[in-house]
């Protein structure tokens, strides 16, 4: 494994496709998709849905398009061999582990060999829980190409998620629901995911990029405390911004998909947040991972290990590289920790639980935006000045800085909390204040990717 570069993870060759948060998706391919979609018979529905999920993604790179059809037309029929017809297979088993195994080189081969095709890392994790689930009988096998094509297609949760099992869509992809109140409520959803992205992701970038541009070894060590903040409020509105995005476009569609995030920095301990922040692929580790090797079932020991492995399998499904290793090894230590003897602790004493929570979150995140191993080093020398090993440039950075992106980071901390989320999507009470307040955030989301454009998404990468 190799480390290279410094500062914030950049974006592959290949994030230049068609997003959620590009205007021509905004005005011209979802009104088109849905209008299709919505005038189409039943039976043609889901023609519609993977041609447009073809388009979205071909528009990127038809060469990855051309791979995840054959993807999935590998695995339809790979999982025909331990399913139906072949469920008394005496080699049933076999047939089980090299699809899965086939599935998992094919993952590890991109994420050795860049340019990674975008969104692999998610639609491969939801194919072997499918194939997971149909070997456990969990659920049946399914027999139309065209339905299963369209799940591992559906450009709602394509390229980020949320990682969604196929008993999760596959009512929707039979029956189609097609209601106002789905088109209504889903645009809502999809304007919030939008302003967080555009309003405070993008904005917030701009701190953390200058921290790149000065050098980590020339900042003082506020700016350094406020570089670390504000990568975290970006990383945060970035991906929860996308997730509500594809949950909001999916509802549009009729599809139900699963949160993603459920206000983490709300918890008190490093296992409630991670039960809370990217929740689909915390569920997937758990239970196709954690849960088989034994959970916390045989003992504290075990359930150590088991931890380990999780953690090191997280690291490596972001990247093949020495800073995500650390990252999922410095979050298993804290959990075995918590595990322990510390969580009974910090669920008894919230306040400290959430301070606690604020304090070591942050710093793991550290890990995780810097490829550069020995600039993580670097960086942490100006949190911890006591062991810093550079000089302080310019004394005023963090008052200068701070002053730029203060309205940016003030909103962002206010966002954390639950309560302005849930007044634009759960208040029934002040609808005609929530649509002008929505139909002001659009607008401003518009005129800033038309003068700005916008930044790719920081999980497209993975």
């Amino acid at each position: 494994m190799q480390a290279h570069g410094k500062g914030i993870i950049s974006c592959r060759k290949g994030c230049d496709s068609l997003t959620f948060s590009n205007l021509y998706f905004i005005f011209a391919f979802l009104p088109c998709a849905l209008i299709a979609y919505y005038l189409v018979p039943e039976k043609y529905k889901n023609y519609v849905l993977l041609l447009s999920s073809v388009i979205f993604y071909g528009l990127g790179s038809w060469w990855q398009t051309g791979l995840l059809a054959a993807d999935t037309a590998a695995n339809y029929f790979m999982t025909g061999l331990f399913s139906g017809k072949n469920a008394k297979n005496p080699h049933r088993r076999e047939m089980f582990a090299l699809t899965v195994a086939a599935n998992v080189a094919l993952l590890a081969w991109f994420k050795c060999h860049p340019p990674i095709p975008v969104g692999i890392s998610f639609y491969t994790f939801q194919i072997i829980a499918y194939q997971i689930d149909v070997y456990r009988n969990d659920i049946p096998r399914e027999n139309s190409l065209l339905r299963f094509g369209t799940y591992t297609f559906l450009f709602p949760k394509l390229q980020e998620g949320p990682i969604t099992r196929y008993d999760e869509v596959s009512d929707q992809l039979k029956c189609h629901v097609c209601e106002k109140e789905n088109l209504e409520y889903g645009f809502r959803i999809f304007v919030v995911g939008l302003s967080y992205k555009i309003l405070l992701a993008d904005k917030i970038s701009g701190l953390w990029k200058q921290l790149s541009i000065i050098g980590y070894e020339s900042v003082s060590t506020p700016m350094a405390w406020l570089g670390m903040w504000a990568y975290t409020l970006q990383l945060y509105f970035d991906f929860h911004g996308y997730s509500l995005m594809a949950i909001g476009i999916g509802r549009m569609f009729g599809f139900m998909l699963p949160k993603n995030f459920v206000t983490p920095y709300g918890s008190t301990s490093v296992s409630e947040f991670y039960r809370r922040w990217h929740a689909t692929l915390g569920r997937w580790f758990r239970d196709y991972i954690y849960i088989p090797l034994g959970g916390s079932r045989a003992g504290m020991k075990r359930t150590i290990l088991n931890l380990l492995v999780v953690w090191t399998l997280t690291g490596l499904w972001h990247g093949v590289k020495w800073n995500f290793v650390f990252w999922g090894l410095s979050l298993f230590v804290l959990i075995a920790i918590e595990k322990l003897f510390l969580r009974k602790w910090l669920d008894s004493h919230p306040v400290v639980g959430h301070i606690y929570l604020l304090f070591v979150i942050p710093l793991t995140w550290m890990l995780f935006a810097n490829a550069d191993v020995s600039s993580i080093g670097i960086y942490f020398s100006r949190l911890f000045p006591v062991v810093s090993a550079g000089i302080d440039v310019n004394l005023c950075d963090f008052s200068e800085y701070g002053l730029r992106y203060a309205p940016y980071l003030l909103a962002g901390v206010v966002c954390l909390f639950p309560q302005p989320e849930k007044f634009l999507l759960g208040t029934k009470k002040y609808q005609k204040a929530v649509v002008a307040i929505l139909s002001v955030l659009l607008w401003v989301c518009v005129v800033s990717i038309h003068r700005n454009a916008s930044n790719p998404f920081m999980y497209l990468q993975f």
